[in-house]
């Protein structure tokens, strides 16, 4: 790739030489990365370069270049040679220290390490010093690289690194050369190709920074030769060939050409700017020999390497019918012929029972073949045919071969066919699914006793699936298999069938016994199963008992179920009875045991029958029958009674006796009655209920007696009263002062005093007599209110305050309203309620309106008052805004405010009132219809505060409106000034401080008022004595009401 200049130390001028490629380069192998401590990195641009060219630049080199051989000295003293330049052992980017003393120029020592790197540092800027590579004789593939040496002393031991970019590679940089020589020569080059090439300069281990790069570019030249064409495909007369692109070497590629081998030479035959070409009307079977070659505008390159390819040839003829090697039920062998012509065969099978035709069943150059998964017993249809790289041959003759039966899979498990009697059943099972291929011959059924254990014995054999089997014990389980044969062998067992003959009833019981004394009314007994349960489990057991009945004895079921101990319950107290057992299985009922024969215990007496009931005067006589004592002696009877919802019974009569006459009982009502016995050992049931209904009476008191109250009637209603047997005919309504008789359950009392209070009494007759007395208390409602006398206390120019009485006067609480009529006759309801004041709002100025008021108490509206009429005042002006002080001096000011519009046809004037901020008295110091206005004669540095109002001038009077908010004026102070003397002036806005006073509300002048009065005489007091004054009063204020809350509230 590259060669080295002369590397001896000679100053003449080096030549290239080419033999002088360092032994065991590598063309372009980099330097390993890391080796040297100032090199660039690999794959990087190159680091800059700097120049020191000055005389303390090269003393400084001289310098470092002798210390460090002395130090070398030492460290090697068997060295004859000391090195040209000092050596510093790099790892990565850590240096290690050399800790020996150097002698420097003027014979000082030193040990710093600081020193030896910035000697080191100093050494690779002079390395740096380096000028641009020059390149030349720059051919498409070589080109010539020369460099001059730093400008140093003694350059001859100093070594160089080559570092080359190609400009497409984003100038990523690699080391192509490193020796001793100025210059090399760099091969293998890309034709018409862009390159970067600098050089950096190496004393042992310290590098210098490379030079700026050179740019220099190869030009272009012929393509390289193509690779070798490729067969894309072909037939008998025709061969298409495909080929890769060749490298164009910087020029685009023009055209290929295709050349063929006749004889030993070689034709053109095609060119073709593409990368493929058909080749057509050759000869079958041929073979031909092709290569290519690319062209350019350089010229045209070397040929590709040549290749043979050959055209088809027929195809093989119709090959013979397969044959059958070997055959199973389930697979066929088969075999055929290979020819020479044959190079893979496709072999195809037919199953006449399905409807897809011929299917691949094997693709391969084997002379023999399986089909597995046939069915058994079955024709197949088979063909071949052979094919190799000149074409496919016709099918073969169809062929036919058949599997082999095989063995029938098992048949179905048996069944059930009809009843299961005791000792036979008949039973079914169904063909296998898979026969065989072939008819079922035979079936074989087997049974074996589950109980015993035994092995499986037959039972029956035949062609047909089904069978009645003889000869079986009842009640007890069987297991049954059964298998089939064919020509195939015979199949294996089906799943086990487990049979069970019918039952029958359980034999037998044992007498039940008696468990425990027997009870008034249960008796508890035992019984064991029966040895035998007639081969069916047993399901439950029956408990009878026998019962008496019309001279007739008939069982009584007593109990059902599993257990083997039951009590018999509903028993009579101190009576026989004969007890016997009996199983059942699902099949039926066993027979029944011998009897027991018990007596029951005794008990309390029967329950009585009902008691007979009849009327007698004033009473109810009741009688009844002894009952049955069971075995202890009667020793009381209790009768009790009720009336409906027969709740609470009440003891009537209590004895031996068996009658009884019941006093006090209610009238016309249904009334209840049951009896109960009772002996040592307790008391019977109570008997069925008796009823009677007694004689009727007179009528309860009404219900619901309700009022309403007028001044002079009270209205009565109340509800139908408890008629105890005989309808009410009438109502007796008694006030005291008079007594009415109505039919109805209501009625109207008039003619009475209003406001008085009456007691009420009513009470309802029948044809016993008269019933109990209901009364109320009732008062009558007083006459409705007359109207007050209304007054106007307030008068505005838009409202009317009005009042009709004292406050808090209206103690019967009535209800007032007062209505309004309107200058237009509107009449409208201004107030309603119980206050005896109000206050008329939005009314018209100097209008008169008209009033009147009624009363209204619980018992209606009052009559209406006479007519008031009451007028409005005149409105007063509005509220002055926009009050302002300007023009400010020592000793006056100018105050302006907002005119206001005129109201009506009344015209507006302006008062302006002036007073001292500490004194707060005011005077008035103009007034006029201008809204603004000059004062004088002010005192300098004081305070003054300033209000005005508007003045309406009617014709009834002038009116005049509130004042504005106050304004606060200083004036500035003047020192060491004289206080002004103030005088009059009333002409032309000019305002003294002459105050104005109002005769009889008219403007009239009244003698000089200074601003200042009263400033004389006593001194008056600072704005802070009043402050303090003011807030020692509100904090003795805050306390008394402090103290005042607190007492009220404790």
């Amino acid at each position: 790739m590259l060669g080295a200049g002369n590397p001896s130390g000679s100053n003449q001028p080096q030549g290239f030489y080419p033999g002088a490629m360092p032994h065991g380069y590598h063309s372009f192998s980099p330097l390993p990365a890391g080796v040297l401590g100032h090199g660039p990195p690999q794959g990087h641009s190159p680091p800059p370069h700097s120049f020191h060219k000055d005389e303390r630049s090269q003393k400084q080199y001289n310098k470092l270049k002798k210390k460090l051989e002395a130090k070398q000295l030492r460290e090697h003293p068997l060295n004859t040679t000391p090195p040209l330049s000092p050596r510093k052992e790099l790892n990565g980017n850590s240096r290690k220290g050399v800790s020996s003393v150097g002698t420097s120029e003027d014979g000082e020592e030193s040990s710093s390490l600081q020193d030896e790197e910035e000697d080191v540092n100093l050494l690779t800027e002079l390395l740096g010093n380096i000028n641009v590579p020059q390149v030349s004789e720059v051919m498409s593939r070589t080109a010539l690289v020369q460099w001059s040496a730093p400008k140093v002393d003694n350059p001859q031991g100093l070594n160089y690194e080559v570092l080359l970019s190609d400009r497409c590679k984003e100038g990523k940089y690699k080391s192509i050369y490193s020796g001793a020589a100025l210059s090399c020569r760099i091969e293998d080059l890309k034709p018409g190709t862009e390159y970067l090439v600098c050089v950096s300069a190496r004393l042992d281990n310290v590098v210098g920074c490379a030079s700026e790069p050179t740019l220099f570019t190869t030009p272009p030249c012929k393509p390289d030769p193509p690779p070798a064409p490729k067969l894309s495909g072909r037939n008998r007369h025709s061969l298409t060939l495909k080929w890769l692109a060749a490298k164009d070497n910087g020029s685009p590629i023009e055209r290929y050409i295709i050349e063929s081998e006749l004889n030993g030479n070689w034709t053109e035959i095609s060119q073709s700017k593409n990368k493929q070409t058909v080749i057509s009307k050759l000869q079958p079977a041929t073979s031909y020999t092709f290569r290519i070659a690319a062209i350019n505008q350089f010229g045209k390159s070397d040929y590709s390497p040549s290749v043979e390819y050959h055209t088809c040839d027929s195809p093989p003829p119709q090959p013979l019918p397969v044959t059958l090697t070997h055959s199973t039920p389930t697979t066929l062998t088969l075999q055929w012929q290979a020819r020479p012509q044959d190079d893979e065969f496709t072999l195809q099978m037919e199953d006449p029972d399905s409807d897809h035709g011929y299917l691949a069943a094997y693709s391969g150059k084997e002379t023999s073949y399986t089909c597995h998964g046939l069915k058994k017993n079955s024709l197949y249809k088979f063909r071949l045919k052979s094919q190799n790289e000149d074409g496919v041959s016709r099918w073969s003759e169809e062929a036919f071969f058949s599997t082999l039966p095989g063995r029938p899979g098992p048949p179905g498990r048996p069944q059930q066919d009809g009843k299961m009697h005791g000792q036979r059943c008949k039973l079914k099972w169904e063909p296998p699914y898979d026969k065989g291929g072939s008819t079922i011959t035979n079936y074989t059924l087997e049974i074996s006793k589950i109980k015993d254990g035994a092995e499986f014995k037959t039972a029956y054999r035949g062609a047909l699936p089904a069978c009645t089997i003889e000869r079986l014990e009842p009640g007890s389980k069987h297991s049954v298999r059964v298998c089939c044969e064919g020509p195939g062998g015979v199949s294996d067992f089906s799943e086990v069938a487990i049979i069970t003959t019918d039952p029958i009833c359980p034999g037998q019981c044992q007498p039940p016994r008696l468990h425990g004394k027997p009870k008034p009314h249960s008796i508890h007994i035992k019984w064991n199963y029966p040895e035998s349960d007639g081969g069916s489990p047993i399901t439950e057991m029956e408990v009878a008992m026998c019962k008496r009945v019309e001279g007739n004895e008939e069982l009584v079921t007593a109990y059902k179920g599993k257990e083997t101990e039951c009590i018999v319950n509903d028993l009579c107290p101190a009576q026989n009875y004969a007890l016997t057992v009996r199983a059942i299985n699902k099949v039926g009922r066993g027979p029944w045991s011998n009897p027991l024969k018990v007596t029951s215990g005794n008990s309390t007496p029967s329950r009585p029958s009902a008691p007979n009931l009849s009327l007698s005067p004033g009473a109810v006589s009741c009688s009844w029958t002894a009952p049955d004592h069971n075995g202890s002696p009667i020793t009381q009877y209790i009768l009790q009674m009720t009336t409906p919802p027969c709740e609470n019974y009440t003891s009537v009569f209590s004895g031996l006796s068996t009658q009884c006459d019941v006093k006090l009982v209610p009238p016309a009502t249904l009334c209840v009655f049951r009896l109960q016995a009772v002996n040592s050992l307790g008391s019977s049931s109570w008997s069925e209920l008796s009823t009677i209904m007694t004689s009727p009476s007179s009528p309860g008191s009404v219900t619901g007696l309700k009022s309403t109250a007028t001044p002079t009637s009270i209205s009565l209603s109340w509800g139908l009263p408890v008629s105890n047997g005989d309808p009410v005919t009438h109502y007796i309504v008694d006030t005291g002062d008079s007594s009415t008789t109505v039919t109805e359950t209501n009625c109207v009392i008039e003619n009475l005093s209003p406001a008085t209070t009456y007691r009420i009494r009513v009470r309802g007759v029948n044809g016993v007599g008269p019933g109990s007395v209901s009364s109320l208390r009732v008062s009558t409602l007083p006459l409705p209110p007359q109207p007050p006398q209304l007054s106007c206390t307030t008068v505005g120019h838009n409202y009317l305050k009005l009042r009709w009485g004292l406050p808090n006067s209206n103690v019967n609480n009535y209800t007032f309203t007062v209505a309004m009529t309107s200058p237009s006759s509107r009449r409208t309801v201004v107030y309603e309620g119980t206050n005896t004041i109000c206050k008329v709002s939005r009314l018209q100025e100097q209008t008169s309106y008209n009033f009147t008021i009624t009363s209204a108490n619980t018992t209606g509206k009052g009559p209406e008052s006479e007519v008031y009429t009451f007028t409005t005042c005149i409105a007063p002006p509005p509220y002055v805004k926009g009050l302002k002080a300007t023009n400010v001096s020592h000793r006056s000011c100018t105050v302006e405010w907002a005119p206001l519009r005129p109201q009506g046809n009344d015209s507006i004037e302006y008062t302006v009132q002036c007073a001292r901020l500490r004194e707060q008295v005011f005077k008035q110091v103009y007034h006029g219809r201008d809204p603004h206005c000059d004062v004088k004669d002010l005192d300098a540095g004081a305070e003054y505060l300033f209000r005005v109002c508007a003045v309406r001038q009617s014709p009834k009077g002038p009116v005049e409106g509130s004042y504005c908010q106050n304004i606060n004026v200083s004036t500035p102070p003047i020192h060491h000034e004289n206080p002004p003397q103030h005088c009059v002036r009333t002409h032309n806005h000019q305002v003294n401080l002459t105050f104005k006073r109002r005769k009889n509300k008219q403007d009239a002048i009244s003698k000089p008022v200074d601003v200042n009065e009263g400033a004389g005489g006593n001194r008056p007091l600072t704005d802070q004595q009043w402050a303090g004054i003011i807030l020692s009063v509100f904090i003795v204020l805050a306390v008394l009401v402090a103290i005042i809350i607190a007492h009220s509230i404790y």
